[in-house]
């Protein structure tokens, strides 16, 4: 097997609060660039297997509802049709959609994956995990969760509770999106093939494969879950770095509800040693004796455009390095005046306390790698600096001038793309973003292109050729957001309560399985 992928949302493709394009995610553009043949079916010629996500994926896809209101309202809807409702029964009807196909229909819990043949996936990457989730969830844990979410009576008319109309309820009978998400897409990744069950994690996935066909390449991308949180909720809640309280021994439930969503560096240590340890125990298993491991570092969560800096700039230095930061973090659509009424942002010292963390998560990485290679007595583990790379990236921390370097594929390239949330007027032209899709968080399909670059690179150096480069021209054009670009995206910055909707949906994406949080 040339590459194997074990990571969270960025390496599923999540997208615009959806999952997801795995079809568009780096690791399928890696597999076509080293001679293999991706396919979300098990076709003929076919060596590389990725899920599909049919019905506009699971939870609520931004980009889907936008250019469903598009179709219908073209680039504005006027006052009289937002108070029609008939907007806001298009919306829904994006949403129970994918809720009927993931609760009752073709992608239910309780069918096999919707392509017959397909035992496994070579991309076992999924949504909200965290480190340790690694190894603590398997298929039946998941099928337990969605059996309590399931006896649970739903709630009633939550879409439209901010609306404050008993009649525009009875339009919504049901909450929208399909529930107990997490565990519906690590279901179905996990444990495509019901009639043939192992429960197996992502790292037995790694060990039955290292034992069978050989593991040549493990791409490895997690820890980015165990800070994420805090930008998405706009507080934080660190783990107690308490010998007694081992937070990568808990089960995932009970991580989740102790709602942490910072790990105290020494917490995450523990837990990427862990990690590294049930990495390389299976791969010394291998039936592929010159096996490689290639692990992505934690990028900045503040480099996102979903956390907004707003008020007064301070320059901070770190190391040769002068970082910006503001007063105030808060929603992309809002300023500084909208953060202190609500209460719904960072302060500088929470955003620098976060990034100090992430930094050190970085150092261990490396500390940790550095250990893994010595004791092997050659370098069998490598590190994509994506952080370093993100950073790089980042418009507004660099003061407007971004030091990445682009593939010369981007040159004089119109329109250019950053980091700023995405924006297209009413003739369709994109303002500004391309770098990060419509939740504000995940990468877009052209973003995935650097992310695959920036691992070709790391796998050059290892001495792991491709046989192709990537395909830019393929990419861009896979990128609907940047070819298509959305004109009704203009409703979304004049009507507040419209955006709250929407920033709604992204923060549902840390949601628990515990508790099926209901929309103000």
């Amino acid at each position: 097997m040339k590459l194997f992928t074990i990571g969270d949302s960025i390496s599923q493709g999540f997208m615009s609060n959806a999952a997801a394009r795995t079809d568009l995610s780096y690791s399928t553009l890696l597999a076509k660039a080293f001679g293999l043949k991706p396919d979300c079916r098990n076709t003929n010629g076919a060596n590389y297997f990725y899920p599909e996500w049919k019905a506009h994926g699971v939870k609520q896809n931004i980009e889907a509802i936008l250019r469903h209101l598009e179709t219908k309202y073209g680039s504005n809807i006027t006052r009289s049709q937002w108070l029609s409702t008939r907007p806001l029964q298009s919306i829904s009807s994006v949403l129970q959609r994918s809720k009927h196909y993931y609760e009752q229909g073709e992608g239910a819990a309780d069918r096999s994956y919707h392509h017959s043949d397909i035992d496994y996936f070579h991309n076992v990457a999924i949504q909200g995990f965290s480190i340790a989730d690694a190894w603590a969830v398997k298929p039946s844990l998941c099928e337990k969760q969605i059996a309590k979410v399931n006896q649970r009576q739903q709630p009633k008319g939550d879409f439209l509770k901010w609306v404050g109309n008993a009649v525009l309820q009875k339009i919504f009978p049901e909450r929208q999106g399909a529930n107990a998400a997490f565990h519906r897409i690590a279901l179905k990744v996990l444990e495509p093939n019901l009639e043939c069950p192992k429960n197996y994690s992502q790292m037995d996935w790694l060990e039955f494969h290292a034992k069978n066909e050989g593991v040549e390449n493990l791409l490895l991308w997690l820890g980015n879950n165990n800070a994420l949180g805090t930008v998405l909720d706009f507080k934080i809640r660190q783990t107690p770095n308490d010998p007694d309280i081992l937070v990568h021994k808990l089960s995932q439930p009970e991580r989740w509800e102790k709602g942490w969503n910072l790990w105290h560096p020494r917490d995450f240590e523990l837990e990427y040693a862990e990690l590294l340890d049930r990495v390389d125990s299976r791969m010394e298993n291998n039936q592929y004796a010159d096996w490689k491991v290639f692990l992505g570092t934690i990028p900045m969560v503040t480099v996102i455009p979903f956390a907004k800096g707003v008020g007064e700039t301070t320059e901070v230095k770190r190391g040769d390095e002068t970082w910006i930061y503001y007063e105030y973090y808060t929603y992309f659509p809002f300023e500084a005046e909208f953060a202190i009424q609500t209460g719904k942002y960072l302060t500088m010292q929470d955003v620098i306390h976060i990034d100090d963390c992430i930094l050190e998560y970085n150092k261990t990485i490396q500390k940790l790698v550095d250990e893994k290679n010595q004791q092997h007595g050659q370098q069998r583990y490598f590190i994509v600096h994506l952080s370093q790379h993100f950073s790089e990236l980042a418009y507004k921390r660099n003061n407007g001038k971004p030091t990445y370097k682009f593939p010369d594929d981007f040159h004089f390239r119109y329109p250019p793309v950053n980091t700023k949330y995405y924006h297209a007027d009413e003739r369709g032209n994109l303002k500004q973003g391309g770098i990060f899709s419509l939740d504000g968080v995940h990468p877009s399909a052209i973003t995935q292109g650097l992310i695959a670059h920036e691992f070709l690179k790391t796998l050059r150096y290892a001495g792991v050729h491709p046989i192709a480069e990537l395909n830019w021209a393929e990419i861009f054009a896979s990128d609907t957001l940047y070819t298509q670009p959305i004109k009704i995206m203009q409703e979304i910055y004049r009507k507040d309560w419209l955006a709250m909707r929407l920033i709604k949906f992204v923060e549902q994406f840390r949601q628990t399985p515990q508790e099926e949080p209901s929309l103000p």
